[in-house]
């Protein structure tokens, strides 16, 4: 009887492939081979150098196509080094204050951290003052109390509008100044002035000072006796001021003499006698 025999191709056409490799080509697989004492890292470094210096010859591009055939069959190296992990937030944990602030300079900028302490001690019960008070305040101060607290601070100053205009303490002697102010355009006949905002006296307002020049020191600077506190001993002080104030006071009571003021005085004290 005659044999027969089976032949199977389990290779295909990749066998063809790499029957053709050329023998100047280098693969991983045959660098790998030859450095079997090097750790995987060094060998594919060493690989790649060796792979530069091919392609940097004069027939680096017959090369370069030639490899691009083989580039998908080769084994991939798998890395044995583990990735690194993202550092966790770590949370302040301190046994008293100047540990906690030491260690959140070190992390913060100086200024934010300087804003974050400021706007946290205005919260603070403990004030700077606190062992001058001779009593301790109570702090469970009902809401409408301290509704009412707050509105009498408000009333201290006009707002921020104003700039913080405070509402000044009313004296004898700055009430003669305001009313004297409101009758400015009696004080100077030649003058004009604008009609006044306000009927009554203003609430808030803040009395000022004028300062003598320097270079004036000898021509037009008063002496300490000359200067006077308010403004009612200055105009009494005032030469012109007095005559005139006397002329206008002469001229008012003759007009009032000629007119029915004389007949409206004497009823008036008719009436006073009947009471």
């Amino acid at each position: 009887m005659a044999e027969f025999g089976f032949f199977l191709d389990t290779v295909g056409d990749r066998g063809n492939n790499k029957a053709s490799v050329p023998k100047e080509i280098k693969t991983l697989n045959t660098c790998l081979e030859s450095t079997e004492s090097l750790t995987p890292f060094e060998k594919l470094a060493k690989f790649r150098d060796e792979l530069l210096n091919d392609l940097k010859s004069p027939d680096a591009e017959e090369k370069q196509s030639k490899l691009i055939v083989f580039r998908d069959d080769q084994p991939a190296v798998k890395s044995t080094r583990k990735p690194e992990k993202k550092p966790k937030k770590q949370f302040i944990k301190t046994r008293n204050i100047a540990d906690g602030l030491k260690k959140a300079a070190e992390e913060k900028p100086p200024r934010k951290l300087a804003l974050e302490v400021q706007n946290v001690l205005k919260k603070a019960i403990v004030t700077p003052d606190f062992e001058q008070l001779k009593e301790i305040p109570p702090y469970d101060v009902s809401k409408r109390k301290l509704q009412q607290e707050r509105k009498q601070e408000r009333e201290k100053t006009k707002g921020k509008n104003w700039y913080g205009l405070p509402a000044t303490e009313m004296t004898e002697e700055v009430k003669q100044d305001l009313e004297i102010l409101q009758m400015r355009s009696v004080l100077d006949p030649k003058h004009f002035y604008k009609k006044n905002d306000l009927k009554v006296l203003p609430k808030y307002f803040q009395v000022g000072k004028v300062l003598d020049s320097p270079l004036e020191f000898y021509n037009n600077r008063l002496t300490n006796k000359e200067r006077k506190k308010t403004l009612v001993d200055e105009l009494l002080a005032d030469a012109e001021f007095q005559q005139y104030n006397k002329r206008k006071y002469g001229e008012i009571m003759e007009e009032k003499q000629k007119t029915h003021y004389k007949s409206w005085r004497n009823a008036k004290k008719l009436k006073r006698k009947k009471k």
